[in-house]
């Protein structure tokens, strides 16, 4: 080829290239919303009342009187004791909930649950190991607490859930809270009845029938009762038991015993003899002297002259009376219609230096 011609090269086509936006294909994950929680908490308690009771009576020994018998007063005292508690248990549901929608949004986590009621608290949540949350949905487990010993009155229940997040965050969690606390379960022996045997063994005479505890509460009931001795000269004892009847448990009791003793009967006074004497002196002095000798009071008469005296002597007792009439009066001493004595006052007689009444010296005439 001669210089100046000129050679056809081939023309090759080329293939446009088209550029697309990088955030058309990022592969990084979405943003994940978090899970979130809710808690509820129900407390019980069992409870259970102490009480004490007493009883008591006005006197250990008492005589019975002429109709043989005597009369005790009791009082019978009722306590409220302390108030304990017992078998502390906690429940209640936490529900989770999933935001997260779409395909891949469930979310895998471990739930737990903890007090501050304190007490040695352990509380178990039932399937809350790598539980699955779907998404947009919930899931609720239930959960127990167990106590070592008494919690405090009031406090908080946590639910707690973790979870390992998409992105670049290791871990993730949400916290739910719910106040927490008791209610009885059971209260034992909360009310009472007092009753009463009144010294019969298995009766039972109620002196109230419904007695409710309540902090520092005492009640008190009192009552007569005539009880009937035995024969003279002995005593017959009387026991006494007051119960608190309780619905569950031995039932407190308080016994008291009491004597009724009748008097000794001398074979006199076994006739009801009441004696007496009278003398007097020739000053008009009068002396009567009186014993009953029965079981009841007798009331004297004593006549000196026109005027009466009425001495009145109580069982088994004595007496001296002493009052003054004039020369050759009658003197009469009766129980009823009853004459002990007679006599009559003898003729005045010269006064003697010292008057044996008085031991003052006579006035000279």
């Amino acid at each position: 080829m001669g210089r100046g011609s000129r050679v056809a090269l081939p023309v090759l086509a080329l293939q446009a290239v088209t550029s697309t936006s990088a955030s058309a294909v990022d592969v990084r994950p979405q943003d994940q919303a978090p899970l979130s929680v809710a808690v509820t908490a129900t407390g019980s308690v069992e409870r259970a009342y102490a009480w004490s009771i007493e009883k008591a009576a006005d006197a250990a020994v008492r005589s019975t009187d002429s109709t043989n018998t005597a009369t005790f007063r009791y009082t019978v005292t009722a306590r409220a004791g302390a108030m304990t508690e017992s078998g502390w248990a906690l429940a209640g549901a936490l529900t989770v909930t999933n935001p997260n929608d779409g395909e891949g949004g469930a979310i895998t986590a471990d739930a737990g649950v903890v007090t501050t009621l304190g007490g040695g608290s352990s509380c178990t949540v039932v399937g809350g190991d790598d539980l699955v949350v779907p998404a947009a949905g919930q899931l609720t487990l239930p959960y127990t607490c167990t106590f070592a010993s008494a919690p405090s009155g009031s406090g908080t229940v946590d639910a707690t859930v973790s979870w390992d997040p998409a992105g670049e965050a290791s871990s993730a969690s949400a916290v739910g809270s719910a106040p927490g606390s008791f209610t009885a379960a059971s209260e034992t022996n909360q009310t009472v009845a007092v009753v009463d045997d009144r010294t019969v063994a298995g009766q039972r005479v109620v002196l109230d029938p419904s007695v409710t505890w309540s902090t520092g509460l005492v009640r008190t009931y009192t009552y007569d009762l005539a009880l009937v001795g035995s024969a003279p000269g002995t005593c017959r004892a009387y026991s006494n038991t007051a119960t608190l009847d309780q619905p569950s448990g031995a039932d407190p009791t308080a016994v008291t015993t009491v004597q009724a003793c009748a008097p000794e009967v001398l074979p006199a006074q076994a006739f009801g003899q009441a004696t007496g004497s009278v003398k007097a002196g020739c000053q008009g002095t009068v002396r009567t002297r009186v014993s009953n000798r029965t079981a009841e009071t007798v009331t004297y008469r004593l006549r000196v002259g026109n005027k009466v005296h009425r001495i009145a002597v109580r069982s088994l007792g004595h007496r001296k009376f002493v009052t003054s009439g004039r020369a050759l009066a009658k003197v009469t001493l009766k129980v009823g219609s009853t004459r002990l004595d007679r006599i009559r006052i003898p003729q005045r007689c010269e006064a003697p230096m010292v008057l044996p009444d008085t031991g003052l010296r006579a006035a000279s005439s």
